[in-house]
């Protein structure tokens, strides 16, 4: 028998047990035929059923990182962002939840550090959108804060073959290809497939499964959808460079040349965006007030 085969299949019946389902209004806000007939009252009233979600809501539309809105209601929030971000900030700040649910012992992550990595990525992802195309902020944003969430599931197969991957890490290869190479199974693949699970649309979860490896995209792929994937490799690896949460696998990998191309930038607006993310993380974590940092 194939062990790595076998592992990867374990590894895949454990999305079921180790992450829940999505929840229903935020599946429901997922899908555009819900809100397209449903009343704004209506959506902030289903929001409001979960305190901490609308909390999460505020704060984002509130903050000065991320918006320059002021508004005092779900309601208001709605129509200023639009129901479309706003259904992508609810599963952003719901993953938030789930990753600060338990410390990473095979990454050497504790949970407020997978948060903090998760939202710095976020972060810069989103302020890299804004300068490219402002319509694909908040779909990077979301992408980028939920990259990581696949950790959760293999983090115990990485832990009990750590040196394995570490040798193999030390041999050249990125962690993400140590860890397809030995476990089967990449933690971005892993993200790929609880996205898939929750029936997450096309432009969060494929940029999730790519982002370590944008360059793996097919050449069918869309304009919108490969955009997002290089906006989030480069938020990426902006994260890496600042430390901020860093893990065991934290490594500062070389941008793919083809996001210069790709995103039509060059190295200067990326160093922009680091400079402007490496000072402003203190305020990142003080803005989203996560109790787990």
């Amino acid at each position: 028998m194939d062990m790595k085969l076998d592992k990867t299949e374990e590894i895949l019946k454990g999305i079921e047990s180790k992450i829940p389902p999505l929840p229903e209004v935020i599946k429901n806000l997922l899908n555009i035929h819900y809100y397209a007939d449903t009343p704004v009252w209506k959506i902030a009233e289903e929001i409001a059923k979960d305190p901490n979600l609308s909390l999460e809501v505020l704060k984002f539309a509130n903050s000065s990182l991320f918006s320059s809105l002021r508004v005092t209601s779900l309601e208001h929030a709605i129509v200023v962002l639009g129901v479309y971000s706003v259904a992508r900030i609810c599963l952003a700040f719901w993953v938030k939840r789930l990753q600060e649910s338990q410390d990473l012992i095979g990454y050497i992550q504790r949970k407020r550090d997978i948060v903090l990595q998760s939202f710095v990525g976020a972060y810069a992802s989103k302020r890299l959108a804004d300068i490219i195309d402002p319509f694909l902020s908040i779909s990077s944003f979301t992408a980028a804060a939920i990259r990581m969430i696949g950790k959760l599931v293999i983090d115990s197969y990485v832990y009990s073959k750590k040196n394995d991957i570490i040798l193999d890490i030390y041999k050249g290869n990125e962690p993400t290809i140590a860890e397809e190479k030995i476990l089967g199974i990449s933690f971005p693949e892993a993200t790929y497939l609880i996205a898939k699970s929750w029936n997450i649309p096309d432009d969060i979860k494929i940029p999730c499964r790519y982002f370590k490896s944008p360059d793996r995209l097919g050449e069918d792929t869309s304009p919108v959808i490969r955009k997002i994937t290089y906006i989030i490799h480069v938020g990426d690896i902006i994260s890496q460079m600042t430390g901020a949460g860093a893990g065991f696998d934290n490594m500062i990998e070389r941008f793919s040349r083809r996001s210069l191309h790709v995103l039509k930038i060059d190295e200067k607006i990326i160093e922009a965006i680091f400079y402007e993310t490496f000072v402003r993380t203190e305020r990142i974590i003080e803005e989203l007030k996560a109790e787990a940092i």
